[in-house]
């Protein structure tokens, strides 16, 4: 696929469908937004309705009990001024990361001496991602190990690669229902052993992974320090994405 191809495919399969069509269990369009698990993943709102379709957005998560709502733009089609727009409601600016794209036909990772990867299945080696996860970002999607496992085990897999039996990195991986892409999303390694090469044959595990699901395609959303590695692999850059978080006050 060329580029732009490449973007209309992404946006049809990560972020908007069509009227009519079917939607992912936790999406929600309506005309001017798409919503995925609460977070704004696409909007097409003109300047003059920023400052009412904002409110409305945050309204609404405050009734849902939402701790935070994040809206994230993309840079091919981010509306100029909204996210101006975003931070003079309060939103503060994340990190920008690059999207980074390739076919999901990688072979397998060289074996590495004393590394084992493997799909996780119990509570132990869910607690070992959760501790990874607040190691590497200080914060966990999953509230507990427990939720952690659940959604492991509910198609959401998630893998741990172990050194010499002690945890030192992971990653996960979605699909979003009728999309063409697999996610790599939750890529962590524990502070003590990064550089050493744990982290690629967690990428190459899960992009195989995909492709058995019947993914054409991966995506990540990368830092800069997964940036290298990925590019390593082949993967290369679509469009960056920039999330703007709205902290609600308890």
């Amino acid at each position: 696929m060329t580029s732009a191809q490449s973007l209309v495919a992404f946006d049809l399969g990560q972020r908007r469908r069509p009227e009519g069509a079917d939607l992912p269990s936790h999406w929600a369009q309506t005309p001017f937004i798409t919503r995925d698990h609460g977070q704004i993943i696409w909007q097409n709102i003109a300047a003059p309705a920023f400052q009412d379709v904002i409110a409305a957005e945050l309204e609404l998560a405050r009734a849902a009990g939402a701790e935070d709502l994040e809206w994230k733009l993309y840079s091919h089609d981010e509306p100029t001024g909204l996210a101006a727009a975003l931070e003079a409601a309060g939103f503060e600016r994340q990190p920008t990361e690059t999207i980074l794209v390739r076919a999901s036909d990688l072979g397998p990772a060289a074996p590495v001496v004393g590394l084992e990867i493997a799909r996780i299945q119990t509570l132990e080696e869910a607690t070992h991602c959760f501790n990874l996860a607040l190691q590497a970002f200080g914060n966990n999607w999953d509230k507990t190990p427990e939720d952690l496992l659940q959604r492991a085990l509910g198609g959401e897999p998630f893998w741990l690669a172990r050194f010499e039996g002690q945890p030192v990195s992971m990653g996960r991986l979605t699909r979003t229902q009728g999309s063409d892409f697999g996610g790599l999303y939750g890529g962590a390694s524990h502070p003590d052993f990064r550089r050493r090469g744990f982290y690629r044959p967690v990428v190459q595990a899960r992009v195989q992974a995909a492709a058995q699901m019947g993914c054409p395609w991966v995506f990540s959303e990368a830092l800069p320090t997964s940036e290298p590695i990925l590019r390593a692999l082949g993967f290369e850059t679509l469009s960056q994405v920039t999330g703007y978080l709205y902290r609600f006050d308890d």
